[in-house]
Formats: structure tokens, sequence, C-alpha cells
């Protein structure tokens, strides 16, 4: 009895194994290397505060980081953050998708874009995503 559940209990965890994904695109020539102040734009229909959990996220780091709508983005930015989130409610909203874009304050060239992708709806905590997505882009401070 035992054989006959285990086969299928495998098959449904190689299944499950493949449906969260990051992705990474740093623009051909562009580096996020020297820029050290950044600023998360904030958007009207985000009700997790992922503006701030990106903001302290690059903070953690090293780096400035701010937040709010473009008409507060101080002057001394030199990178804008922005963001686009879906959700999934499974007995609590769950985050299925973020993509964070960073662009050039002056020029306003992508530096980087990244993306989680969660075809299941995952239990992983908001922060952890966050923090992944942010380490992709290969944002550090000087040390």
């Amino acid at each position: 009895m035992n054989r006959l559940l285990l086969f299928p209990a495998l098959l449904l965890l190689g299944l499950l194994a493949g449906c969260t994904t990051y992705e990474a695109k740093v623009e051909r020539g562009r580096s996020l290397a020297g820029v050290q102040r950044y600023f998360v734009q904030s958007n009207a229909n985000d009700n997790h505060a992922l503006d701030h959990q990106i903001a302290g996220a690059l903070l953690a780091r090293g780096l400035a980081a701010e937040t709010g709508p473009l008409t507060m983005m101080p002057d001394e930015t030199q990178a804008i953050v922005t963001y686009q989130d879906h959700w999934a409610w499974d007995f609590g909203d769950r985050l299925v998708f973020l993509q964070l874009t960073v662009r050039d304050q002056k020029t306003s060239q992508n530096y980087a874009t990244v993306k989680f992708s969660a075809k299941v709806p995952t239990n992983k905590p908001l922060s952890a995503i966050v923090d992944e997505l942010v380490g992709r882009l290969g944002v550090d401070a000087k040390r």
C-alpha cells in the first residue's frame, strides 16, 4: 500500500518544485555598482507596503533609500525603483508576481529588472522574496 502512495507523492513534489522562479535582467553596459541613493516610487494600489519592504532591503545593504510619490523624490536621488505586484487569495493574500525595475533618475534609462513568479501561491515570507529580488539586482554599498 505504501508503494502505491509513494509514486504519486513524489510526482506531485516534482511538479511543485519548479513553481517559483526568479529572473534578473541587467541592461547591457549598465551597472548599479556606483548607485548609492534610491527612491522607491509608491504604488497607490499597494495594500502590502511593498515600497517600504523594498526600501528596507536597500537600507539593509547600506544604501540610502526613501519612498513616496515622485513629487516627494529628493534631489540627490540617483535611481528610481518601481514595482508591479499580483496577489492571489488562498485563505490569505499570497504574492504570485513581483517585478522591480530600476531606472536612472536623470536619463530614465533602465538599469535592471528582476521578477519573482509563483505558479502556485507560496508561503515564503514577503520580506524574504523582496530581499532575494533586491539581491539579484546586484546592489551593494561601497565598503
